[in-house]
């Protein structure tokens, strides 16, 4: 199989976590994972892109809207953070730490895309933002801030 037509095995790998484990655990599995995994992907790659309208509706067939919009809301959700909490740590561990922010950033930017594909109606491929970009822009303006906040 094509590596960009690797969300009809996903969907129906879906469909039996559905059965056997629960509607949680296969929104997890499919949105939570392997969707989110996809969308980035398609950033980068037109075959994917010219699939997700394809995948969103095969999505849409296995769970109903406010499962997928409640599992959205809930998606990556982490604490905020708290620079007063890691004063005098290593530098190593504090880059660390600006390394999760980073991740933490790009997975709300991918839910916050997820939630306009599979809830607000897109059904072409909007044109490609790159996540990474905005991740640097993001992570640029917290770094300035925590060093604008040391002096």
């Amino acid at each position: 199989m094509e590596l960009h037509k690797t969300w009809i095995e996903q969907c129906e790998a879906a469909r039996g976590i559905q059965d056997e484990f629960g509607e949680e655990d296969a929104l997890t599995y499919l949105v939570g994972e392997k969707f989110l995994n996809y969308l980035e992907a398609a950033d980068g790659n037109p075959d994917f892109r010219a699939e997700l309208p394809a995948f969103v509706a095969e999505i849409k067939t296995i769970f109903e809207r406010w499962q997928i919009a409640d599992y959205l809301e809930r998606a990556h959700q982490t604490e905020p953070f708290d620079e007063s909490l890691h004063e005098g740590e290593d530098p190593e561990v504090i880059e660390e730490k600006q390394e999760d922010i980073r991740h933490c950033t790009r997975d709300l930017l991918l839910v916050e895309r997820a939630k306009e594909w599979l809830l607000g109606g897109c059904n072409s491929p909007p044109a490609p933002m790159q996540l990474t970009q905005i991740a640097e822009f993001l992570h640029t303006g917290i770094a300035v801030l925590v060093r604008f906040d040391r002096q």
